[in-house]
């Protein structure tokens, strides 16, 4: 049983803490280098790619951590985009009330769905769950007098501290302060022996049954851990956009966030990350230089797929194991030396 729980364990040494120390550190500190804070563009971009970072490591907690291909993840994104929506136009409720709802709405979806639906594997589950998708995205079309129907809902949803003078620097360091605090709670959790037996069920699920673990209940438990995640982050895309329309629940977005995750890494949580951030400022910055920039967009994804199949994560950890392997080599030679000279 052990031996399930130290399967894949984190990759990396220093370097699987220093880099993203350094990338949080960076970031924190990128509204105050000259020019850059009063960039309303950019700000907007990273503000955007911190929304779908989030959105991304959830996904992640499914078909990296877990082995679970879906193609209705939209439809927790959505739950938490409606629910702040909704509970702002029609309750008054604020941004962090929002923020404590829609997770407990989503876990309870989640266990609806997953309780349903995982029953089922591989590309059933997959289909089943776009099922759902596509049945709430519906019901959200069709009960226009409630949701907008497809022209959608506007209200404000972020705190109104977030609309100063300098409303795009408070929603970068929110939205910012959300993902990392995600990444570290989600990284604690799934270094804990829970996280552990996702693993073991994703690199061979008969075993771990075997072994005594309850399969389905580990597994729906990974759904509602990746659904209420996945809620928090379309909280903070109401608060960004203070806007939802059904297109937010459907498997488009789905497919973005799955593309998000394969280029930057799965299974490692700040790969789709990094992952997120490249396609949301690629997409953007390609659309301002040319007409054809889903075809650029389409032919980079292809490339990293085809040169990177690890994804960024995985390249950036082949390196490091390079660089760990080069320094113990450097200090067994350095022994070696001292010894010899020592002899001599």
């Amino acid at each position: 049983m052990s031996q399930v729980l130290r399967l894949r364990k984190p990759e990396g040494g220093w370097l699987g803490v220093a880099v993203p120390a350094a990338v949080i550190l960076f970031l924190a500190l990128l509204p105050f280098l000259p020019g850059l804070g009063s960039n309303r563009y950019l700000l907007a971009l990273l503000i955007g790619a911190f929304v779908f970072a989030v959105f991304a490591m959830s996904f992640d907690v499914l078909l990296g951590y877990t082995g679970i291909v879906s193609f209705g993840h939209a439809l927790f994104f959505g739950t938490g985009t409606y629910a702040a929506i909704l509970l702002a136009k029609y309750m008054g409720a604020g941004f962090w009330t929002a923020l404590a709802v829609a997770p407990v709405v989503a876990a309870v979806l989640a266990l609806i769905v997953g309780s349903l639906s995982l029953r089922v594997k591989g590309v059933y589950f997959a289909m089943v769950s776009m099922a759902f998708a596509e049945f709430f995205r519906v019901v959200a079309e069709k009960a226009s007098s409630i949701t907008g129907g497809s022209d959608g809902l506007a209200v404000q949803v972020a705190p109104d501290w977030a609309y100063g003078p300098r409303h795009r620097v408070e929603l970068y360091f929110l939205t910012l302060a959300l993902a990392v605090v995600t990444y570290l709670v989600l990284r604690r959790v799934l270094a804990s022996p829970f996280g552990r037996t996702l693993v073991a069920i994703r690199e061979n699920e008969q075993r771990a049954a075997a072994l005594g673990y309850n399969v389905f209940a580990f597994k729906l438990g990974s759904l509602v851990l990746a659904g209420m995640v996945a809620s928090l982050a379309g909280v903070m895309y109401a608060a960004t956009e203070n806007f939802v329309v059904p297109s937010v629940v459907g498997v488009d977005t789905t497919i973005q966030v799955l593309l998000m995750s394969i280029i930057g890494g799965v299974g490692t949580l700040g790969g789709p990350a990094l992952g997120a951030g490249i396609i949301r400022l690629a997409g953007t910055l390609l659309s301002s230089y040319t007409e054809r920039w889903r075809l650029a967009l389409g032919a980079l994804y292809a490339l990293l797929v085809l040169f990177l199949p690890s994804g960024l994560a995985g390249l950036a950890r082949a390196v490091g194991r390079r660089l760990e392997a080069r320094r113990v080599r450097t200090g067994e030679g350095g022994v070696v030396a001292g010894g010899t000279a020592r002899a001599g």
